[in-house]
């Protein structure tokens, strides 16, 4: 892999929440690896010159359905993470396989396919894209040697997302999962597709998995009442998704902020699916959530990458020293009323994606789902 040097950058959106900016004008990358911010060395194999533009961390979109390579059959579409990956999302997590064609029910099938899905896209980056799958959908059949098993075979998730009758059986499951270091999440609010039941309050309480997945509702929300209580009475992480409830977005991330709590928080887009493949889905929930709330936009980014990436392990989403260079340059659009991106994105607008870093390699230069940037950068 080549040296490369970003220079005359005008903002830094670190991906966290704590140091949401980080005052450097240029940023080192050698051999992937971001290697020193504010950097003093002049030169390298490559050289951008940003124009005093943004650079943020690749997007993490922690809630993906991905079925076959870049095939998905709930859209019947060819190509969905190339179509991301233009839009600034470097690395993905899957939610679950649940589209593959007579997906099976049972214990021994879904652990199959878990296993399946993960040992492929361990082998697979779609179109330069991270994605990390096979997640265990959790059945009714299901034993806690079953969770041990696919463990062992590398799978590192679970979901709940066809409510299991006996709580106590599905706790056991989930409890499992959790002292094996697994990350456990769980459907919320009403029925996704036929043949699902709504997944309530109670069974949050009962069962108290690491998270509540499209807490706004994937796409029905839960009633008020029920997720505040959540919010109130648990410690679990709450998901906010575009193919959700924008109203019951909005107030959700108000509650956590009003309580001091965005780290519960992380934003997804739950594509594809029904609400279809949404590559700037990440941005128009950016959008919506930092025009209408007092969230920052720095801050809604650390939650689209450095807060994800951390609950599930990975090394990416942080603009950090020693950690991957996967990285967007981002600008106002022109004939944006914004000076820069996170202008834009206060504003509502999509910021321009001109160029996607992945490991220290230019994917994208100039998106092709965005607006041109203001100040496109300049490889030289």
């Amino acid at each position: 892999m080549s040296d490369m040097l970003l220079r005359n950058v005008g903002a830094i959106l670190s991906g966290s929440l704590t140091e949401p900016t980080i005052d450097a004008g240029s940023i080192d990358v050698r051999d992937g690896v971001i290697e020193e911010i504010g950097a003093t060395t002049t030169s390298a194999e490559t050289v951008i010159d940003v124009r005093g533009t943004t650079v943020a961390p690749g997007l993490v979109d922690a809630h993906v359905h991905p079925v076959a390579g870049e095939y998905t059959p709930r859209q019947d579409t060819i190509g969905w993470c190339e179509s991301y990956l233009n839009s600034g999302t470097t690395s993905m997590v899957s939610a679950g396989e649940i589209h593959h064609p007579g997906r099976p029910t049972d214990a021994e099938g879904l652990t199959a396919l878990a296993t399946l899905n993960r040992k492929s896209y361990d082998n697979l980056r779609p179109s330069g894209v991270k994605l990390h799958a096979g997640t265990l959908i959790l059945s009714d059949d299901m034993t806690v040697d079953d969770i041990v098993a696919v463990h062992e075979s590398g799978v590192t998730q679970t979901k709940i997302i066809f409510a299991i009758e006996d709580l106590d059986h599905a706790r056991r499951l989930v409890d499992r999962a959790k002292d094996l270091g697994m990350v456990t999440m769980m459907h919320s609010g009403g029925s996704s597709v036929p043949g699902t039941r709504p997944i309530d309050e109670e069974m949050f309480k009962a069962i108290r998995p690491d998270i509540a997945l499209h807490f706004n509702g994937g796409p029905t929300a839960l009633p008020d009442e029920e997720w505040r209580a959540i919010v109130e009475d648990t410690s679990i992480d709450l998901e906010l998704v575009v193919a959700g409830n924008q109203r019951t977005s909005l107030e959700i991330l108000r509650t956590m902020a009003d309580r001091d709590e965005l780290d519960r928080l992380q934003i997804a887009t739950d594509t594809p699916t029904g609400t279809g493949v949404v590559p700037c889905g990440m941005w128009l929930e950016a959008g919506i959530l930092a025009s209408l709330t007092e969230v920052s936009a720095p801050e809604i980014l650390a939650l689209m990458t450095g807060v994800p990436a951390r609950r599930h392990g990975l090394d990416e989403g942080r603009i950090e020293e020693g950690r991957p260079a996967d990285l967007c340059l981002l600008d106002a659009p022109q004939g944006s009323a914004a000076d820069d991106a996170v202008d834009a994105i206060e504003n509502g607008d999509y910021p321009a994606v001109d160029t996607v870093i992945v490991d220290g390699e230019v994917a994208v230069k100039t998106s092709a789902n965005t607006g041109p940037a203001k100040r496109p950068a300049v490889v030289e």
